[in-house]
């Protein structure tokens, strides 16, 4: 059996784009749940982006940013010896499952671009054997499917919180309700939640370990001929009694049918009329993507409505009515490729291409690194020589990587750039930080904005006001060094060191 990485970031912004973390943690367990190691990691501001005060607030990240004398590549590299060590990469054969509270929706993609602007292997903890796992879905579905599994608190519309700062005081009140919003207090939080759902619900934590991996879980879904699956929408979970329909053929991952609707009236309409009936809500084909999705016995959806009214014989009769008409499945899956291309063509035409054109922004639309830029960022990292490494920057072919080369070079150790390389890149960094526009990153002016914001809310505590304060010096601090920068950068064009 995979041994389990339960990991989680805390981090200066919310964008997964533009944030950087700023401190992260991980605890290694067996598939028992047993210890066997754990680390703790923190480091400094970089240089070049601003920390969202909020997030600040949330994380109590401040003290860390300010007083840690590890800097941010440091700390990226420490992880690495981290994941290679509990996940030798890529040669181990079993790897390891990663496991986060919401890491689908934030962790792992800012691991990942975070991994893309140090020029690290990008994908490191969800190939080579390792897999990753999301256990705030698996929550979900568990107290909706077997309510006593877990204690929760409830929102003003009813539905169950499954933040970790309710979760873990309702269920684990011996933890130290202080240390919420720091990464090592989340993983302990997520590892104690695993352990409660695996003794209270062990049905669906079992069921959840098998989809981990993505072969599993297409192997699941394409052989199960009907099965529960758990969508989130609207701020509530709901059950579904599904079965597989065909493949996306734009993004490749599993479309499934929703049995609550008889097949017989679709299959009547029209190739238009299907269209228009898939684009208005209450879908009857949903997407099941291979990101640590849920599948389920059929027993559990037979026990809610409406599938206990419909009853087992109706539901599987349905779904070997749309397996012996793949005329309808093929219409359905043209349809929603269509709609997913008129979507795209929607979003592309209302794009800032300032944006788009942004490196921070082109880990997916650029594509992997080439092999032989592979072979040099590794060589990046294998040397503590910054002259060399300036020299193996240069040498990349793909402009994204080069560009975070340059800039990693720039927060470790400008002296090793030449001087209108560096005043280029602090010059840059100084007009984005210091924009009017509405980017979408934090900004110095939109710091400074939220910081006021803040400080202006009715009976905002002592506290949480002078931790505004400290932040909003630090700003004041940054906002002198960037303007300076301008400044010189204008003496530097008139005396020829800028070109």
């Amino acid at each position: 059996m995979q041994n389990i990485a339960i990991i989680d970031c805390e981090s200066q912004s919310a964008s997964t784009a533009t944030a950087r973390i700023i401190s992260i943690s991980g605890i290694l367990v067996n598939s028992d749940l047993q210890l066997l190691d754990k680390f703790e990691l923190f480091c400094s501001n970089v240089p070049g982006y601003i920390p969202d005060p909020y997030a600040l607030w949330v994380n109590q990240g401040l003290k860390k940013l300010k007083e840690s004398n590890m800097s941010h590549l440091a700390l990226m590299t420490e992880l690495h010896k981290y994941i290679r060590k509990w996940s030798p990469w890529p040669n181990s054969p079993n790897g390891c499952v990663w496991a986060s509270w919401n890491g689908i929706g934030f962790d792992y993609p800012l691991i990942q671009k975070e991994n893309y602007k140090s020029l690290l292997p990008i994908y490191i903890t969800n190939t080579g054997g390792s897999h990753h796992s999301d256990f705030l879905p698996v929550a979900r579905a568990a107290k909706l499917l077997i309510p006593d599994c877990l204690e929760t608190n409830y929102s003003m519309k009813g539905n169950p919180i499954f933040k970790l700062d309710n979760l873990g005081p309702k269920n684990f009140p011996e933890l130290n309700q202080n240390l919420f919003h720091t990464a090592t207090q989340d993983c302990a939080v997520t590892l104690k939640i695993m352990q409660k759902l695996k003794d209270k619900a062990k049905p669906i934590y079992d069921a959840a370990m098998e989809t981990a991996s993505k072969k599993n879980a297409e192997n699941l879904i394409l052989n199960t001929k009907i099965f529960t699956t758990v969508f989130y929408y609207f701020g509530k979970a709901r059950p579904f009694a599904v079965c597989n329909f065909f493949t996306h053929k734009i993004y490749q991952w599993p479309m499934v049918y929703c049995l609550e609707n008889d097949p017989r009236d679709l299959m009547a309409l029209d190739y238009k009329s299907l269209k228009e009936t898939m684009k208005r809500p209450g879908k009857f084909v949903r997407a099941l993507p291979l990101k640590h999705p849920l599948v389920l016995d059929i027993a559990y959806a037979l026990k809610m409505e409406p599938y206990k009214t419909i009853k087992l014989e109706t539901l599987m009769a349905r779904a070997d009515m749309l397996r012996d008409n793949p005329k309808f499945a093929e219409n359905c899956s043209q349809a929603v490729a269509e709609i997913a291309e008129e979507k795209t063509i929607q979003k592309d035409s209302g794009r800032n291409l300032e944006v788009q054109l942004d490196p921070h922004n082109q880990l997916y639309s650029g594509g992997f690194p080439s092999q032989p830029d592979q072979e040099i960022m590794k060589k990046f990292h294998s040397t503590n020589n910054w002259e060399e490494r300036y020299k193996l920057v240069l040498s990349l072919s793909d402009n994204r990587f080069k560009y975070f080369g340059l800039r990693l070079i720039y927060q470790n150790q400008p002296d090793a750039l030449p001087r209108n390389e560096y005043l280029k890149i602090h010059v840059d960094a100084a007009r984005r930080v210091l924009s009017l526009k509405e980017e979408n990153y934090t900004t110095i002016p939109q710091a400074e904005t939220l910081i006021d914001t803040i400080r202006a809310e009715k009976d905002i505590t002592k506290e949480k006001l002078d931790y505004m304060n400290e932040v909003d010096q630090m700003i004041k601090e940054m906002r002198i060094t960037y303007e300076k920068a301008l400044i010189d950068s204008v003496k530097a064009q008139k005396k020829g060191e800028v070109a």
